[in-house]
């Protein structure tokens, strides 16, 4: 399954062109439009896990691959809404409790408020965690039946997320990515910075070989059968 998912984004005759216009939707994601269709063809990635696809998907019918990608940042909105939440009030407990710091009358409930606040942090960074393990299960749970519903279906979306097969690919995910990586550095370091040129393109690269895994992990907890 690992050595499928790194020849994925290489497969198909359109993959050069795939892989070109990724980058480019990876160079320009600041400017948030571009998220849409990008994240569109990463819901379609997943999808081509769950149906053990051997090539990737192809960008075009923009509208629709702009509005798949609407839902996948919806749910990446509301999954990562937990975490943000803990960590803006991390912020803002801390941050009162270092003003309250600098008064020795209150120093002692300073400290008290600057416990509370590093919990919340804590809190919101074992949230950011399960979050980024779940949220691709919820993912390929809606790119399954292109319904967004399907994505807050918790019990179907957990079943899986907590299964050993998505485990399995959610590590063989994330060695993926953190491999890649490194290649990317050894390579910037070597070529004195020319490659990073092409770091948009490493990058989408690797998210695409990561939501694959993923959607390999799922079908493969679900009991499906590719096509």
């Amino acid at each position: 399954m690992f050595e499928d998912a790194l020849r994925f984004p290489f497969a198909g005759d359109d993959s050069a062109r795939s892989l070109l216009i990724g980058g480019v939707l990876v160079l320009l994601s600041p400017f948030v439009l571009p998220l849409l269709p990008l994240f569109g063809y990463y819901l379609r990635v997943v999808k081509a896990g769950i149906d053990g696809d051997e090539t990737p998907p192809v960008f075009g019918e923009w509208v629709e691959l702009s509005v798949d990608g609407l839902k996948a940042v919806v749910v990446s909105f509301v999954y990562f809404l937990v975490p943000l939440v803990f960590t803006l009030i991390g912020g803002i407990v801390i941050g009162v409790g270092a003003i309250l710091a600098q008064e020795r009358a209150v120093a002692g409930v300073a400290t008290g408020i600057g416990v509370v606040g590093a919990l919340f942090v804590f809190a919101s960074l074992v949230t950011v965690l399960l979050a980024t393990y779940v949220f691709p299960a919820a993912l390929a749970n809606m790119a399954r039946s292109g319904d967004i519903a399907d994505a807050f279906a918790l019990s179907d979306v957990f079943g899986v997320a907590f299964s050993v097969e998505y485990l399995v690919a959610g590590l063989l995910g994330i060695a993926a990515v953190v491999l890649i990586g490194i290649m990317n550095t050894v390579l910037t370091v070597f070529t004195l910075g020319l490659f990073l040129l092409l770091a948009v393109f490493v990058q989408f690269y690797a998210q695409a070989v990561f939501f694959y895994l993923f959607g390999r992990g799922y079908a493969n907890a679900r009991g499906l059968q590719a096509k």
